[in-house]
């Protein structure tokens, strides 16, 4: 007999905004966390969500601005964060597309991180990039549980 595990998978981003101090526009960053819900551990497929990190922009309409997004490695490293419950873990990762095949992180390693540039029309501006995030199937050693982890997001402009 299988018997499937129910685990609920929390991820939480926190924002962390560099900018020059006398420019003429100024950005804030906001997220949202990413809710894997249910996960079988013994299951045939992956478990896939995504998240969103919105940047709102402010300045002279005409003003340009060119920021990059990048996320830190969490629990774990950029190829394979943790997701953990007391000291149960699993595997999970981050991307920049829906693909999941480029792995959001810092640049380094291989990772990716997203890289945007424009022109206010309007001030505010406010831009939404999705979070693509992926739990592999087959984990088996999870043990039912509330699973976790936190990102730092780094808005650099």
């Amino acid at each position: 007999m299988t018997t499937a595990k129910l685990l609920l998978l929390c991820l939480t981003f926190f924002g962390l905004l560099t900018g020059a101090a006398d420019a003429a526009v100024t950005c804030d960053i906001s997220t949202s966390g990413a809710a894997f819900g249910s996960y079988d551990s013994i299951g045939s497929q992956d478990r896939d969500t995504s998240g969103t990190i919105t940047v709102t922009c402010s300045g002279t309409t005409g003003d340009s601005v060119t920021y990059t997004i990048s996320l830190s490695p969490g629990a774990g490293s950029f190829s394979n964060r943790n997701l953990s419950a007391g000291t149960s873990v699993l595997n999970y990762n981050l991307y920049t597309d829906i693909s999941r095949s480029q792995v959001w992180g810092d640049g380094s390693a291989g990772t990716a991180v997203l890289s945007d540039s424009y022109t206010l029309n309007v001030s505010p501006t406010t831009h939404n990039y999705t979070v693509y995030g992926r739990v592999p199937k087959s984990q088996n050693q999870a043990l039912s549980g509330s699973y976790s982890d936190n990102l730092t997001v780094a808005l650099v402009y």
